[in-house]
This record gives C-alpha cells, structure tokens and sequence, in this order.
C-alpha cells in the first residue's frame, strides 16, 4: 500500500495532480482545496509530499494525494460514512471544512451542502444525514488535534476566499462538462465583470446562453 509520495508536479489540473517520483509519473486524484494549495508549488523547483490514500477495489485502484495530514483523515472519516463514497467525500472536502461541516449538521440545513457542483436534493440530504448521524465522529477527529502546519505559510495565505472558491466552483463545473481549464476561467472571468453571481447555477447558465 502506498501511504506517501514526495516528487515534482508535472501536470496539475483541478482535480488530479500527476507527480514524478524518480522517473515514475503517478497521477492521483485530489480535492479542489488541495489544487489550490498546490499552485504555489507548481511554478517552483522544490518537490512536494503528498499524504496517500491508497484505494484498492474490484474495479481498480486510486491514489488520493492530500498535502496535510489531516485532510486525508478528514477524507477517511468522510468515505467511512455509510452511502458515502470516496469521489463524495472529496467533493466535500474540496469545499467545506472539518468544522464548517459540524456546523451544518448541527444547525444547518442539506440545502447548505448545495453549492458543491452536481450536489442536488437527494445527495445533500444523504450527505447531511449520515454527518448528522455521525456527528460523535466528527467530533472527536476535531477534537484529536489541530490543522496540520506542513503546509507553508505563503500557501496558507494564499488559500482561497469565498469569491475565489466561488470562481473556481463555477470553473469546476464547467470542466466537468467538457470545458478546458483556461477557456472555462476566461468565460467565468468574463460573465462575473458584467454581473454579480451568488449561484453557480445561474451563473452556469449565463455562461452557456452566451456562447
């Protein structure tokens, strides 16, 4: 089982990062948060740890990279809910944090849930369930120790703010239906200096009516 990977970035996109390890290129799935925090490394000559899920199934097997430590536990406490598989719980990593999501179940509403892409009705109401159910759980993982502090103080500042994280969700969505990276930003980038958005999904379809 492969637990860690130190090596260069060779390609990173929104979600996969392909990672060359002594001659051998690994891709590996990661979340939008970890993207984020990779760009910083991207343009420079140091090499980057990830933190490895090692996923093995009957359908194949995945690499989940995580830059903290603590994403990766997140993400395993997330895939070890019941119902909730690991492509789920990396959705809801790219976008909520351990104790944003504690607050949901606790006092939220599912629909809070909804500005993860493709996460509708159903999903968000499963999702927000099992937390609910499982609220213990995530309590003790927040309890067992503070944020990881590997992660360079010039990444944690450049993490990303609501509107940033709304940009790239409308730019997430786009790819996933069939967009290149940059001409999804450009078009993102171009609808949001004509008008304000507070909805991805309207935004989308602003987007698409004007192409």
């Amino acid at each position: 089982m492969i637990s860690g990977l130190q090596g260069s970035i060779r390609k990173l996109e929104v979600g996969s990062v392909n990672l060359d390890v002594h001659g051998v290129t690994y891709e590996i799935v990661i979340s939008f948060k970890t993207y984020w925090e990779l760009k910083e490394f991207q343009t420079s000559a140091k090499e980057v740890r990830l933190h490895i899920h090692h996923s093995i199934t009957e359908r194949g097997q995945k690499l989940f990279g995580f830059l903290q430590e603590r994403d990766k536990e997140f993400f395993k406490v997330m895939k070890g809910l019941h119902g909730i598989g690991e492509m789920t719980a990396l959705k809801v990593l790219s976008f909520f944090s351990p104790w944003e999501l504690h607050k949901i179940a606790s006092s939220g509403e599912a629909k809070d849930l909804e500005k993860i892409p493709k996460v509708r009705a159903k999903t968000s109401e499963k999702i927000f369930f099992e937390v609910k159910q499982n609220l213990k759980k995530l309590e003790l993982f927040l309890e067992a120790g503070p944020e990881d502090l590997s992660i360079p103080e010039t990444s944690k500042e450049r993490l990303p703010s609501p509107e940033d994280r709304f940009k790239e969700t409308a730019v997430q969505a786009l790819v996933q239906l069939g967009f290149e990276d940059k001409s999804a930003l450009k078009e993102v980038e171009k609808i949001l200096k004509k008008q304000s958005f507070t909805d991805t999904g309207e935004l989308i379809r602003e987007i698409l009516k004007n192409l």
